[in-house]
């Protein structure tokens, strides 16, 4: 096919940074309109960007523009509504995490997909990290034996910016920290441990420094069917000098780690680095993530590769957000197996 015509609304942080700069690179695809309610930011990027045109209602883009893709990288609560109105009209779809505000809504997509036989996957950009991936190959081929624990973490240190207005809003954005960091990376813990069911959560939820009504801190167990654990702690603002983000894969037989990536593997009886080189920064990894997912979605939509991150995944761990957000309201493991 010629060049992949693609859309993009909301030109935000994430899409000035790596979207927009990332589709524009691409010699098969054609970056052709942008939308976003802010006039003066909108046209600015577009002139910047050298993208034709420019639209500031979603609607009228999708009327005027024959697209063979979209990306919707809006606040979390008009996520539901655009992505409804692009799969009505046939588009292929890439949105931002997470897919809706609750697993209802995340089922409603899905299903609204399947009806109209229209491509739609969630950007889950841990899945496309170059250590995420080399990871999970490792764990594949059973290097470490059977997995029982990963343990992972996200916290922010003190002198962090100040947040977006709507990401303290439950409203706009669905929640607080677990919805905007701790779902990245529940998602690459099951995705890593070959994505088993969830058997219960528990959760512990903190509103510590933050405006608004969501948790600006938190912590959640998850068990899986093949009693697995999970732990997932998480804040966008902790006493630390600097930011901590790691993912740290246990297993029988040997051990991983990401960020930097690291590999232990039992030989012998004695424990061995089987670590390959990794020459990218930590920059790069992030960057190159993001080159790796937007190529994935391009590449769907021609028909060379299957997506990565479905919907059908997107819709599952809406479910485990859903049951992990009761948890630390009421103070009680939720069971999700019934």
């Amino acid at each position: 096919m010629s060049k992949v015509k693609i859309a993009l609304a909301g030109v935000g942080g994430i899409s000035q940074i790596v979207r927009i700069p990332t589709l524009k690179k691409m010699e098969d695809v054609e970056l052709v309109a942008i939308c976003d309610l802010d006039e003066a930011k909108v046209s600015f990027i577009a002139d910047k960007y050298d993208i034709p045109r420019v639209y500031f209602d979603f609607q009228n883009l999708l009327k005027r523009e024959e697209l063979d893709g979209i990306f919707i990288c809006t606040p979390n609560n008009l996520h539901y509504p655009m992505v409804l109105a692009s799969l009505d009209k046939g588009i292929p779809t890439l949105v931002e995490k997470p897919v809706a505000l609750n697993s209802e809504q995340a089922q409603r997509l899905h299903d609204k997909a399947k009806s109209k036989n229209t491509l739609l996957v969630v950007g889950m950009n841990y899945r496309f990290r170059d250590d995420a991936m080399i990871l999970k190959e490792f764990m594949r081929k059973g290097e470490i034996g059977e997995p029982f624990y990963v343990k992972t973490g996200w916290l922010r240190h003190w002198s962090r910016p100040k947040l977006q207005n709507w990401l303290t809003d439950s409203k706009i954005s669905g929640g607080g920290v677990l919805m905007d960091m701790g779902i990245q990376l529940i998602d690459l813990s099951l995705w890593l441990l070959g994505s088993p069911k969830v058997k219960n959560v528990c959760a512990y939820s903190y509103n510590l420094f933050m405006e608004g009504d969501v948790e600006d801190s938190a912590l959640a167990i998850i068990q899986t069917e093949n009693d697995e654990a999970i732990t997932v702690e998480v804040s966008w603002r902790m006493h630390l000098e600097k930011d901590m983000n790691y993912a740290h894969v246990f297993g029988k037989e040997g051990s991983a780690f990401m960020n930097p990536l690291r590999l232990y593997k039992e030989l012998h009886g004695n424990l061995v680095n089987v670590t390959p080189v990794e020459p990218e920064s930590n920059v790069d990894v992030y960057k190159k993530s993001f080159f790796n997912e937007i190529k994935n979605f391009i590449n769907v939509i021609k028909g060379e590769e299957e997506p990565v991150t479905p919907i059908e995944d997107g819709v599952y761990l809406m479910k485990i957000l859903d049951a992990i957000y009761q948890s630390a309201k009421i103070g009680q493991q939720i069971d999700l197996t019934g």
